[in-house]
């Protein structure tokens, strides 16, 4: 059985510096909150701070987008996140291609997005993407790093959807 599997990391300045923002805003509230306090009070809420601190930067640092193309379909999620996750059965898809996309103009960004509306993406970087369009006609497009893997692992478990699509590469 032929697999494909991608794992895509956010390496982006502004995430580095979001992630810092949030650890100076944390900290510096605790100890100006602190300042007239006791030693043992400082010490407990900054203790607290970096408690609350940590998991959000290392979920922030683990945090990657990744797909996995098998016989029983698409996956993919934002991981450390199980509430991303989405599964498409080959039987629930019309049709499914790679594509180039333009991710300001079609979904304003990267990220989630589109949640709430029949046209969703996960993006993480660049300008090509997993099409699929399901029986129901919601659309959802996955970036990828791996285009051209990706579009020979379609062909062999959803050659219906091979045919030549706006934007396909």
């Amino acid at each position: 059985m032929k697999i494909f599997r991608e794992k895509q990391f956010i390496n982006r300045w502004w995430l580095f510096m979001f992630i810092l923002a949030v650890l100076l805003i944390i900290v510096g509230t605790a100890y100006y909150a602190t300042l007239d306090a006791k030693e043992n009070t400082q010490l407990l809420v900054s203790i607290i701070s970096i408690a609350i601190a940590l998991p959000i930067v290392a979920g922030l640092l683990y945090l990657r987008l990744e797909t996995r193309i098998d016989r029983e379909g698409i996956t993919t999620w934002f991981k450390p996140f199980g509430f991303t996750k989405k599964h498409f059965e080959w039987k629930n898809i019309k049709e499914c291609h790679v594509r180039q996309y333009n991710s300001v103009k079609e979904f304003g960004g990267w990220g989630l997005r589109g949640l709430g509306s029949k046209s969703k993406a996960y993006e993480v970087s660049g300008n090509k993407g997993i099409q699929i369009i399901t029986n129901d006609d919601e659309k959802f497009l996955i970036g990828t790093q791996r285009p051209a893997a990706a579009k020979e692992i379609i062909k062999i478990y959803h050659p219906s959807t091979v045919k030549k699509a706006p934007h396909e590469i």
